[in-house]
């Protein structure tokens, strides 16, 4: 039998209630718990919310992130080749001595 997918909300109580469909063997299962995606609008965290109204209003919180409006992200090939390219280039540590020298 092909896997059952059952639709359910998982309650402030943590508990979960399902009924089966009539034709569901009987026997041991294996339950796998994978919660939807919710976009970040969805998720509220009180404490980051907190946080940035204080940056806000301080002044300090970034809201402009300089990126021109109908920018792209790279498609996984170019982000491949760039890894590809980057990869046998010289390490931080050695670009940073280089540039203030070694201590």
């Amino acid at each position: 039998m092909d896997a059952i997918t059952v639709s359910t909300v998982v309650g402030e109580d943590r508990r979960l209630i399902i009924d089966l469909p009539a034709d569901t063997p009987i026997g041991p299962v294996d339950v796998v718990i994978k919660p939807r995606v919710l976009s970040e609008a969805a998720v509220i965290n009180p404490a980051r919310e907190a946080a940035r109204a204080k940056l806000l209003a301080a002044g300090k919180l970034v809201v402009d992130l300089g990126i021109p409006p109908g920018s792209q992200p790279l498609p996984d090939e170019k982000l491949k080749r760039l890894a590809q390219l980057l990869s046998g280039s010289r390490s931080v540590d050695d670009l940073i001595d280089t540039d203030r020298g070694t201590y």
